[in-house]
């Protein structure tokens, strides 16, 4: 199955971040997550979970990413050329630390709330 550019749909997720779906299909997906403008390294991170098992590739600028594990937190930055695993059903979330900032995120199964 092929995903072409220009057929691809855009949505915005709030007021600083942009998600394109990029290809899914047999349990898995790949988005585009884009983050207009960069954040205080001390803004709070907002955190969510979810089913869907996920890596995320940093594509373009930094980030401060945090994962919650049972028994400890783990809060890294992360730049281009990076990459983080996120287990299923574990607290995560990021905030941008440049302008125009990129990720690659992947999930398995699909997200069908993307959709």
């Amino acid at each position: 199955m092929f995903f072409k550019k220009e057929e691809l749909a855009t949505t915005r997720v709030d007021d600083n971040t942009l998600r394109t779906v990029l290809a899914y299909g047999e349990g898995l997906m790949n988005a585009l997550i884009i983050f207009e403008n960069g954040l205080d390294s001390e803004s709070e991170i907002p955190y969510h979970k979810h089913e869907h098992v996920q890596t995320t590739y940093v594509m373009k600028g930094s980030f401060k990413f945090s994962i919650k594990y049972p028994d400890h937190t783990e809060t890294r930055v992360v730049q281009t050329g990076d990459t983080i695993y996120f287990p299923s059903n574990h607290e995560h979330g990021c905030i941008p630390l440049e302008d125009d900032s990129r990720l690659l995120d992947s999930f398995t199964p699909i997200r069908e709330d993307f959709l």
